[in-house]
């Protein structure tokens, strides 16, 4: 079975953020124990569907990450918004095209763990259109 469209957005997204050459690679899932960067997709909704079916979608990219230098970790989430939204160009699939890519929450911190590393999530929101 291949994969759907919304997970071939989401591994390009992946890609895109792997290419910045931040402290680690973003994986989807949970943080690990080490420093980490990690996403998921939160519920995807139709915004619009057009007669010949084609459809734009925004979903919901949560990132989070972990690291002890609290500097170090608020570098990568802040490139990884100022790249992702500044591109003017997005990757495409067969039935797919991301349009868009725009913040939804800004890099903030959330916790720091009693072994010292800080955690912050943000997200964004990638808006892809399916020709289907």
């Amino acid at each position: 079975m291949s994969e759907t469209i919304i997970n071939q957005a989401v591994e390009a997204v992946a890609g895109l953020i792997n290419a910045l050459g931040l402290f680690a690679n973003i994986h989807r899932g949970v943080l690990g124990t080490g420093n980490d960067l990690c996403c998921e997709v939160g519920p995807t909704y139709p915004e619009a569907v057009f007669m010949d079916k084609n459809k734009y979608i925004p979903v919901d990219f949560t990132i989070n990450g972990k690291h002890t230098d609290l500097q170090t970790l608020s570098e990568a989430l802040n490139k990884i918004h100022e790249s992702l939204t500044m591109r003017r160009t997005y990757p495409s699939g067969d039935s797919w095209q991301i349009v868009d890519i725009t913040t939804a929450t800004e890099p903030q911190k959330i916790e720091r763990e009693s072994e010292g590393a800080w955690i912050m999530a943000s997200s964004l929101t990638v808006k892809v259109n399916t020709n289907l």
